[in-house]
């Protein structure tokens, strides 16, 4: 940002070369100019510089152009019309033009035809031959002067795109990073929830089941902190054979019965993304479901969770639905998920 800053000071700086071609007229006229005359052309010329200089300035920068510098700058160029003469005539509209240029379209050509009509006509009063090439030129420098301009809107058009890519890349690093919160935590918190409620009834009847329970709770509780220490540091690697360990020791302490079954191995670049998806789809069978018995199957490229609780309140709901089918669909799978006719609920995810 700070480059950008400093480029754009010195394309305003460079731009400001262009005042030189006032050196001419003003040159020609002081050598013949009394003293009255002099002061009044160089306060007209000052005036001139000035709202060009502050025109451009704007105009370059992320502004448009002052209209009330734009009027000053159009009177002391038409004043200067009789002190100056034809040399005023030869340059004047050179800088006349980039000012019109940046103007609405409508009133740039108005402007242009008016400078190319008193130009040619002072140059014609003060005797000046063959002023033909000099409205062939002026339109040149106008078609180069909306050029530029265009250009100008573009640069800026695509400033406003890139600080709203940068805005929405902000916005979606943040979402991101609450799913992956939502993931890591919704299960581990889960587990404990389960540990816990198992520990306090067993705390009469087996302390020391119970006192192993609460064990189990402090390393869950440590493996969460652990995990969102990865999230922070953007860095999460889940294994696909440790979230199906951990999916049975959750759903056993549940009093669910998991089967897992399948054929094949899972490609490395899915490994991931199915491990994720066994974590939130147990999470939700574990909340939303009361089911008795959990399937797992594994394919080659595929991922299937049913259970046998109520229908619509399994493997699939739960707010971590919406961020599982965002990462799959990001991945270039797909995700199916709802009610079984015979019962229960369904989660199928198919990876690329």
């Amino acid at each position: 940002m700070e480059v950008s800053r400093r480029a754009l000071t010195a394309a305003r700086l460079a731009s400001q070369v262009w005042l030189l071609v006032l050196v001419w007229p003003l040159w020609t006229a002081f050598r013949t100019a009394g003293p009255a005359e002099i002061a009044l052309i160089t306060a007209l010329s000052c005036v001139f510089a000035y709202c060009w200089a502050r025109v451009m300035w704007r105009v370059m920068g992320v502004g448009g152009p002052d209209l009330r510098s734009v009027a000053l700058l159009l009177g002391s160029a038409a004043a200067l019309y009789p002190l100056l003469g034809a040399p005023w005539a030869y340059t004047s509209y050179v800088l006349v033009i980039s000012v019109l240029g940046t103007l609405r379209p409508v009133f740039f050509a108005a402007g242009l035809v008016v400078t190319m009509v008193v130009n040619v006509a002072v140059l014609i009063a003060h005797g000046e031959g063959f002023v033909w090439w000099v409205p062939l030129v002026m339109a040149l420098e106008a078609g180069a002067v909306r050029g530029m301009v265009h250009m100008r809107d573009l640069i800026m058009e695509l400033g406003r795109a890139r600080a709203e890519s940068e805005r929405l890349a902000v916005e979606n690093e943040r979402l991101r990073f609450a799913r992956d919160l939502h993931d890591i935590l919704g299960h581990t918190l889960t587990s404990i929830t389960i540990r816990s409620q198992l520990a306090a009834r067993l705390a009469e009847t087996d302390p020391a089941r119970a006192a192993e329970e609460m064990g189990g709770v402090e390393r869950t509780a440590r493996q969460a902190l652990d995990d969102v220490r990865d999230a922070v540091a953007g860095y999460r690697a889940v294994s696909l054979p440790e979230e199906l360990g951990n999916a049975r020791a959750a759903l056993d302490l549940a009093g669910i019965r998991l089967t897992v079954s399948g054929a094949g191995p899972v490609p490395p670049g899915s490994e991931s993304l199915l491990a994720w998806v066994v974590r939130e789809a147990v999470t939700n069978v574990l909340r939303h479901s009361g089911a008795t018995r959990c399937w797992i199957t594994l394919g080659p490229r595929s991922l299937e969770i049913t259970d046998d609780g109520r229908a619509g309140a399994g493997a699939g709901p739960g707010t971590g639905l919406l961020g599982l089918a965002e990462r799959v669909e990001a991945a270039g799978g797909t995700l199916e998920a709802g009610a079984r006719p015979a019962g229960g609920y369904r989660l199928r995810v198919e990876v690329p």
